[in-house]
């Protein structure tokens, strides 16, 4: 009965103290807004504006480029980094696809893709986010393409270039042509089956093996035409 006594003491203490915690920051953040005013829309962007994409990565990055900004972001906000951030996006892209292929070769089953991923450019190492839609597409691209043929890779080489061409578009860019002329592998060579080489290696056999009676037509023919041409 002791020890049940002092352990609801305990949890009642530590309940305590955590409402008071949150009660202190509620009334410091409602005495700060007393005091300055809430806090301007676009402000935590003025404070982070010598950082790299306004200090942030990942998700919170995507949502300020595509028009989406976390708390404490503006639309505009996004304008000048949007530019910036097409050398990230390429990379990102080539990445998941050339992931995609690698792991086609190397006898992998498919897998969703990492989300954020690290990107690494000259300039800088950036966490990046794309929707999973996206970039499940430009992986499983990857990964069908190695072995695909026909009309089966001019669709895998229309859903790559539709899908950057969004992502592109969601950050108000323009891709600088058509993905797939960059990172699409040459078409795989199809080797000829035994049936189809035998074939050939018989192509044309017989064609000296002449019908008797056929060859005596024909000789008979070649001689009347030139008695015809000396008359």
């Amino acid at each position: 009965m002791e020890k049940l006594l002092l352990l609801a003491v305990v949890v009642g203490t530590a309940a305590i103290v955590i409402l008071m915690i949150y009660l202190i920051s509620r009334v410091e953040k409602i005495e700060t807004i007393a005091l300055h005013g809430p806090q301007p829309k676009g402000s935590l962007a003025v404070l982070n504006a010598d950082k790299p994409f306004l200090g942030l990565q990942a998700v919170d990055l995507w949502d300020l480029l595509s028009g989406n900004p976390p708390p404490g972001y503006a639309t505009d906000d996004a304008m000048p980094w949007q530019p910036k951030y097409e050398h990230i996006l390429y990379k990102h892209i080539e990445t998941l696809f050339n992931r995609g292929i690698e792991d086609k070769k190397s006898g992998k089953t498919a897998e969703q893709p990492e989300s954020p991923m690290e990107i690494k450019t000259l300039r800088e190492n950036l966490m990046a986010f794309l929707p999973s839609t996206y970039s499940t597409v430009l992986y499983e691209s990857g990964f069908e393409i190695v072995t695909a043929t026909g009309d089966d890779r001019l669709a895998i080489i229309d859903a790559l270039d539709r899908t950057c061409e969004t992502l592109f578009s969601k950050i108000n860019l323009e891709t600088q042509g058509l993905m797939s002329t960059r990172l699409a592998p040459p078409a795989p060579v199809t080797t000829a089956t035994n049936e189809e080489v035998a074939g050939l290696e018989n192509y044309g056999e017989g064609e000296d093996d002449e019908d008797p009676e056929l060859a005596e037509q024909t000789a008979l023919l070649e001689a009347n035409l030139g008695r015809d041409g000396l008359g």
